[in-house]
């Protein structure tokens, strides 16, 4: 009971705490997102304009950053939540620690449909549903720029004891990307375990994106705040065995997120978070953010490929003077991108376009001087990864050319995908809808029964 009361009251306390807290002084109160349309700020970083670079391939590296700005946004804070529960440790359906053995549930084959049902150990808990969370986050990871955005982990999961955080901070917001990944691995070795307190998770998610007096994050103001919410299951805490209550609790955690300008994206991984997706649909919609749902663990690393909240729906870099587009092009989802583009001997004149989901464009260009025995471009670090990236990219897609598979295929792979993935969103929001409902005549007969109890006896 004591328990029950402080999941209740806790949250709604900090978070009050901290809206007071912004509400009190001008200087550090939250800009809200701007309801006017966006400017789309739309960069080329490197080659400089002007520049005369060489190349033995003959191509050149084309980095920089296309955005659409909401008010003045230039910057992102996010922090990933991953759910760490009991029921992540069941099989994702993939291969993804790679190595070659797809991990199932022992014994199931021999069980029939019991074998769906007895929590059987998995075979190979690197192919495990956390396996899979860690695999898409480590993605999405690898397409941050460090230089505009600071990230952090929070997991969660939950049990009967009063005295330990069902949340926990694995890392604050940082720019050193190799402590997240460091942070990945902890909360892996750890393992699954206990029970689900989303209540818990997006109070202290929120908490770190304010950084406020509790947070392990420092302040930072001006920055687009985003929390990555993944989870395979229901809320079953604060308050056991009462399901709608903990549902009700959740979404109101993600209201007073919003209202400190706090977006939540969720991802409901598996049958069982897409069975009754209400919380995860409403904590996305309430927020500004996107559900997306993965009936298919096996499919989060591809979807977390396709993650953006840069508002940019489309872009393209090609070398305007010979009229041939890039050979090669990543679009992270913070908004920046690389490119490699074939270069003519003499004078190139590079152009990138972009159109944010508003409609909005805007295009760029720059003149670049190429000879073949100049000096190479002068990359960063964070460049020549990406540029590796290009090139790994590149090469697969020679290999893919040996073995006659067409682009096509993969084309409509993506596409079959994303259609599936809109089939799954309306149903789930279909069932939120109706869920809502239940929440809703749930939450009057509750106030009615108090009421009642509250009046005098006759």
């Amino acid at each position: 009971m004591m328990r029950a009361l402080v999941e209740r009251l806790l949250p709604c306390l900090v978070v009050f705490v901290c809206a007071s807290a912004h509400a009190a002084d001008p200087a550090t109160k939250p800009k809200l997102t701007s309801d006017k349309p966006p400017e789309l700020l739309l960069e080329i970083d490197s080659p400089a304009n002007g520049a005369v670079i060489g190349d033995p391939m003959g191509a050149a590296f084309v980095s920089g950053k296309a955005l659409a700005l909401f008010g003045e946004y230039q910057t992102f804070d996010i922090v990933f939540v991953v759910d760490t529960s009991d029921s992540t440790a069941a099989p994702s359906g993939a291969d993804v620690d790679g190595d070659g053995v797809i991990g199932v549930r022992r014994g199931e084959k021999f069980l029939s449909i019991l074998g769906r049902v007895l929590p059987l150990p998995n075979s190979d808990k690197g192919d495990s549903i956390l396996a899979a969370e860690v695999a898409g986050v480590r993605v999405l990871l690898e397409q941050l720029d460090p230089r505009t955005t600071r990230v952090g982990l929070v997991a969660f999961s939950g049990d009967n004891d009063a005295l330990t955080p069902d949340a926990y901070t694995e890392v604050p917001l940082t720019t050193d990307y190799q402590k997240v990944a460091s942070g990945l691995d902890a909360l892996f070795r750890r393992g699954p375990k206990g029970m689900t307190n989303m209540v818990a998770a997006v109070n202290l998610a929120t908490i770190e994106l304010l950084g406020s007096q509790s947070a392990y994050s420092t302040k930072r103001d001006g920055a687009k705040r985003v929390i990555m919410f993944l989870t395979d299951g229901q809320p079953t805490l604060p308050l056991e065995n009462s399901q709608l209550q903990n549902a009700k609790m959740a979404i109101q955690q993600a209201v007073r997120a919003a209202k400190l300008d706090v977006r939540i994206d969720t991802f409901a991984i598996g049958e069982d978070a897409l069975s009754e997706p209400v919380v995860v649909v409403e904590m996305a919609r309430v927020t500004s953010g996107v559900f997306t749902p993965v009936k298919n663990p096996k499919d989060v690393r591809a979807i977390f490929e396709d993650v953006n909240f840069s508002d940019i729906e489309k872009l393209e870099v090609r070398n305007k003077t010979s009229g041939v587009p890039a050979t090669e092009l990543i679009s992270n989802a913070d908004g920046s991108f690389s490119a490699l583009v074939e270069m003519k001997e003499g004078e190139n004149l590079i152009e990138a376009f972009a159109r944010s989901t508003d409609g909005t464009q805007g295009r760029r260009e720059i003149k670049v001087k190429f000879l073949s025995g100049a000096e190479a471009q002068a990359l960063s670090p964070r460049m020549v990864a990406q540029r590796n990236r290009l090139l790994e990219n590149r090469l697969l897609d020679l290999q893919r050319r040996r073995l006659e598979i067409q682009t096509d295929a993969d084309e409509d792979v993506r596409r079959d995908l994303q259609v599936e993935i809109e089939k799954e969103r309306e149903e789930a929001r279909a069932a939120a809808e109706k869920m809502r409902k239940e929440i809703e005549l749930s939450v009057e007969r509750s106030e009615k029964r108090e009421k009642e109890s509250a009046e005098p006896a006759p």
